[in-house]
């Protein structure tokens, strides 16, 4: 789509779709799960039947982004009405119960979520994905979407 006012196209992804990767968000996120339980990345490509490499770089990823993301899901957790006290004081698992209490404050206010649909929505896919930005942060009308201008795709929608 191309905004009327500047003339840029907007690229919308649906909230299962992670920028940049092949997997939707279900696939990388149970890796995550699996590395949270104590599994190697050889394994969990195994099971998953991934690349080593691609399990490996999700595993890094998260392991390097995990207490930030723990704190922020709590955050929007705790913004919307979750109370709790027992939390894990593994990171990674901090993160997934963080994760299940995001998502089941969602579906107590909206209905049915998958918890890493939700956790990629909320995050602008910085959990699974190299995408800096929230489609939920606070800021500038739009300014979560990455634009190109009329010079950049001249023949474009």
């Amino acid at each position: 789509m191309r905004c009327s006012a500047c003339g840029t196209t907007q690229a919308l992804l649906p909230w299962f779709v992670v920028p940049r990767r092949w997997d939707i968000v279900e696939v990388i996120g149970r890796a995550l799960q699996l590395l949270a339980e104590g599994w190697g990345h050889r394994r969990i490509a195994e099971a998953l039947a991934r690349p080593e490499t691609t399990v490996r770089a999700w595993c890094r990823r998260w392991r390097w982004l995990v207490v930030g993301m723990a704190g922020e899901l709590l955050a929007k957790a705790v913004s919307w009405g979750w109370s709790g006290w027992e939390l894990p004081s593994s990171p990674l698992l901090r993160c997934l119960a963080a994760l299940e209490a995001l998502s089941g404050q969602w579906s107590r206010r909206h209905g049915p979520v998958r918890s890493w649909r939700l956790a990629n929505l909320i995050t602008g896919g910085r959990l699974l994905s190299i995408n800096t930005s929230s489609p939920l942060a606070a800021g500038e009308e739009c300014s979560w979407m990455s634009a190109k201008s009329k010079q950049e795709v001249p023949s474009g929608p």
